[in-house]
């Protein structure tokens, strides 16, 4: 039973907040569980039937794809080859096909149509670069048709460790509950694990349009040095509990252009990262996202955490953050974060709705100096149970100390059930302090949820400068509205937030503001 305020052996036990429950062992789980997948889902508001092309076609069947054959790869690259050098369309009509990798080439267009899809095989191997669609160095893709690449994310985790997935809020909120709530019903990765859908690296002028990814193994969307890129049209909808599933994630990306899509997934739903241990190698800028409605158990839109070099100038409007029917909701919607030397600066927020986000705006500058330690293997190891290598990506000071996170701009904002204030955070770190800096939230109204919330006044809240950086970090902060350290120039106009009941927590905490 929940107690609503800790003892001293409570409080104690609380040192285990970091500890994972990740499971490592067992039997691949492939069972759909009630409420992994949302149940709203307007597929209809995004995808439409298209009339199927009639010139320059590729059709795969005509070079063997058969509904009926275990890997129609050969079929479907031959048709890739020959369309690239014509500028054609491939055209995968008439049903499922499973196929191993596939390497789209330039000046092609993938036409899945309505209906049918390519699927992933359920042992994972055959994709010797982690993805089903992958690109290296080419320009001019076009994925559309309306029809689906499908992932068979549910053949490559473990059985989570609850029994089954939470939908109702217990009695009181307690951050430290929920992450391992959370973190409980995670179906983490087996050795199996391919990787995602799709991987475009390197690429110029890609274009996605009326095209879906179902049940993604890992992130969904990754594209990784490229420039050039719209998305519009577009559906992600995964199972909401296996590990590692982000929705689009840009790394060492520029030049973006996402609007109107629905995501649903267990991870970051549109990430922002720009590592030297990810492969990229230099700034990335002008990304704008429009229109979207995602729903997420981790974090709806993030800059971060993996950033040792600078992203700029990104704006995102008009979207809905929410999270539709489990326990605990989306941890944070809007999550800017420097967390290992880039320069996170120029970042503009409109126009947003959310509902049931535990936290709606995180903004943090950490140190974890992450490049001295991980390299491209080890970085990513846990996440398909392997043993790290040792090594970094650079030198201890290449990177360190050199983030920051400035001219934020945070305009018309509703939150309603939100769990945690809003949190704006730099840190002291080996006696120098970092501070977030130019930070202007107009017109917010937060709508706190109406739980009582468990008793746990600590005598101070650490920096947790060199670790993993998320809203959920901090615990039980001692203020409802908004909690703020270590800012310089912070700009409250218009900043509401009402409580539904009384509650032991102050309003507005600041430590270290200007």
């Amino acid at each position: 039973m929940m107690k609503s305020k800790r003892n001293a052996l409570d409080k104690l036990n609380t040192l285990l907040f970091g500890k994972d429950l990740r499971i490592t062992k067992g039997e691949i789980y492939t069972e759909v569980r009630p409420f992994d997948y949302s149940s709203y889902y307007p597929e209809e508001n995004y995808i439409h039937a298209q009339e199927l092309p009639k010139e320059n076609v590729f059709d795969i069947r005509d070079f063997g794809a058969d509904v009926k054959s275990e890997d129609n790869a050969a079929a479907i690259n031959t048709a890739v080859v020959l369309a690239s050098e014509v500028g054609g369309i491939v055209l995968v009509a008439g049903g499922e096909y499973i196929s191993t990798e596939i390497i789209l080439k330039s000046n092609v267009t993938l036409f899945i149509e309505k209906g049918s899809s390519v699927t992933a095989n359920k042992t994972g191997r055959g994709y010797s670069h982690g993805g089903i669609l992958f690109a290296d160095g080419e320009e001019n893709i076009t994925l559309t048709g309306g029809g689906k690449l499908n992932g068979m994310g549910e053949y490559f985790g473990y059985k989570p460790q609850a029994d089954e997935n939470m939908t109702e809020h217990p009695e009181f909120i307690d951050v430290i509950r929920m992450r391992r709530d959370s973190r409980a019903r995670i179906r983490f990765g087996h050795p199996s694990k391919y990787g995602c859908p799709i991987y475009f690296k390197n690429c110029k002028n890609i274009t996605t349009e009326n095209f879906i990814i179902e049940d993604s193994a890992g992130w969904s969307f990754k594209i990784e040095n490229c420039n050039g890129v719209g998305i519009s049209n577009f559906v992600i909808n995964n199972n909401r509990h296996v590990a590692n599933t982000d929705g689009i994630d840009l790394t060492g990306t520029s030049n973006v252009n996402i609007r109107h899509c629905f995501i649903s997934t267990a991870d970051d739903a549109i990430c922002l990262k720009n590592a030297i241990w990810l492969g990229n190698n230099g700034a990335m800028e002008n990304i704008h996202i429009s229109d979207c409605e995602v729903i997420t158990c981790a974090n709806s839109f993030k800059i971060g955490t993996e950033t040792t070099y600078d992203i700029k100038k990104v704006t995102v409007e008009n979207c809905s953050f929410m999270m539709t029917d489990l326990y605990p909701g989306t941890v944070s919607g809007i999550a800017i974060e420097s967390a290992d030397g880039s320069v996170v600066s120029d970042i503009t927020v409109k126009n947003i709705k959310m509902n049931r986000v535990t936290c709606p705006i995180f903004i943090r500058l950490c140190n974890r100096n992450r490049a001295a330690i991980v390299n491209a293997q080890s970085a990513n190891a846990i996440e398909i149970n392997q043993k790290a290598q040792k090594g970094g990506s650079a030198a201890k000071d290449t990177f360190n100390m050199l983030g920051e996170v400035k001219n934020v701009f945070i305009e018309n904002v509703e939150a309603k059930d939100a769990e945690l204030p809003v949190i704006i955070a730099g840190f002291t770190q080996k006696g120098k302090t970092k501070r977030v800096s130019d930070v202007t939230l107009k017109n917010i109204n937060i709508e706190y949820a109406p739980y009582k919330e468990v008793y746990d006044k600590r005598a101070f809240i650490p920096e947790y400068a060199d670790v993993y950086p998320e809203s959920w970090r901090f615990r039980n902060l001692p203020s409802y509205a908004l909690w703020a350290r270590h800012v310089r120039g912070l700009k409250l106009l218009d900043f509401n937030c009402t409580v539904p009941r009384t509650t032991w927590k102050k309003d507005i905490i600041t430590e270290d503001v200007q």
